[in-house]
């Protein structure tokens, strides 16, 4: 007479937490983590509101079953919202990205087959977040104030639009008197200037905090008597001041034929039209630095 072969049955009432840095709780029962079973995995998941996953193209077939709340897969590029109660699979091969896009947590199950391992779930590198920029204004006019926050925001949309992320920019709003001393210091130059650049020069490798532009210096005097002669809004001329000293801290120059329309394009982007090179290379121009 054959003996039967007795089958152990095993109760699993708790897994084991793997460590997450994105706030989503997991919990395995059966995987390589915890029984070292290398055909299956069952896993208790909890995702918090606005959670996601980078996407993945895995070796494994996955099942998902929402207990509570909503899962959204996006599976080789289409949507498909997974709600309390129903079932989603994922076969292998294919592209897929978690994420929860409902107000509350989802509390779900997942089966993978063979075992989820990370090296099977081809998981692709999370871009970088673009860090923010600092912009800094000092005031040294009595029409300066009124100026500083539109002059801080037209340098972070300048600095987007030049694709900069993590950069520290200082401008200066002064007057003729203020910026003829800076020109006549540093430029030997005595009388005021419209716009002065002062880079900040390249930091040693490894400092840290953000990328050190240099300082921008706008005379507000200047700016009110050119933007009168040349029937421009002084807010335009403020803005043509800024773009043109920004450039020159970023190694923009306009001596030489090639680089002046070089930068006169990289002008005409920041303003949506001519700035001050381009003013100054075109036909019967007016004279660029005073």
């Amino acid at each position: 007479m054959r003996r039967r072969r007795r089958l152990n049955v095993v109760k699993l009432r708790k897994g084991k937490i793997i460590p997450r840095e994105d706030g989503k709780r997991i919990e395995e029962f059966v995987g390589a983590a915890t029984t070292g079973t290398d055909s299956m995995s069952v896993a208790r998941m909890l995702a918090p509101p606005g959670w996601s996953e980078s996407a993945q193209t895995p070796e494994f077939d996955e099942v998902v079953i929402v207990l509570k709340g909503e899962l959204t897969l996006v599976v080789d590029g289409r949507r498909q919202l997974i709600g309390e109660g129903e079932l989603g699979m994922v076969p292998r091969g294919h592209r897929v990205v978690y994420r929860n896009d409902g107000q509350g947590a989802c509390d779900y199950y997942s089966l993978c087959a063979p075992a989820f391992r990370v090296e099977l779930a081809h998981i692709e590198e999370a871009p970088k977040e673009a860090e923010d920029n600092r912009v800094t204004v000092q005031v040294a006019h009595p029409q300066g104030k009124r100026f500083s926050k539109q002059v801080t925001e037209l340098a972070e949309t300048f600095l987007r639009k030049l694709d900069l992320s993590g950069c520290e920019l200082s401008i200066s709003l002064v007057g003729d008197h203020a910026i003829r001393r800076l020109n006549r210091t540093w430029r030997k130059k005595d009388k005021a200037t419209d716009v002065l650049s002062f880079p900040a020069g390249d930091a040693p490798k490894g400092t840290p905090g953000p990328r050190q532009l240099g300082d921008v210096v706008i005379s507000l005097d200047t700016a009110k008597r050119q933007a009168k002669e040349y029937e421009r809004t002084l807010d335009s001329e403020v803005a043509r001041y800024l773009a043109h000293g920004l450039l020159h801290l970023l190694g923009y120059d306009h001596e030489r034929p090639k680089d002046a329309q070089k930068m006169a394009r990289t002008e005409e982007r920041l303003l949506g039209e001519s700035g001050m090179v381009g003013d100054a290379v075109a036909p019967r121009a007016r004279k660029l630095m005073t």
